[in-house]
């Protein structure tokens, strides 16, 4: 996700949040900076849920896009298991035919 100018990135914005905080809570400041430090702290508060909303909507669409490419994969590896384990299935069958020839062979030679 590109950032751009005018957005702030979410450890500059909790860094921002710090330092109002900081400054908020001062006794050196008069009240109208106090109260000018507390409007600027709601304001970062919700620039932080923004951008925690972006980056979650960003993770959102990443995992959906992995989730995809996994299916495809899951897909080809399930095709490929039943490729293979059709072998062993003819070899059984072939197993079990030479059974039943030996048992007929056997019982043709006791005659």
């Amino acid at each position: 996700m590109k950032k751009t100018k005018n957005e702030l990135s979410l450890k500059e914005i909790q860094s921002a949040i710090k330092n109002v905080d900081k400054k908020r809570q001062s006794e050196d400041i008069s009240q109208d900076e106090r109260e000018l430090m507390e409007m600027s702290a709601v304001a970062l508060r919700d620039a932080e849920r923004v951008a925690i909303a972006k980056l979650q909507k960003g993770i959102i669409k990443e995992l959906e896009e992995s989730t995809v490419e996994l299916n495809k994969l899951s897909k080809t590896i399930r095709t490929r298991v039943s490729k293979m384990s059709k072998v062993p299935k003819a070899l059984d069958k072939v197993e079990t035919v030479i059974k039943e020839v030996v048992k007929i062979l056997t019982a043709v030679t006791k005659w």
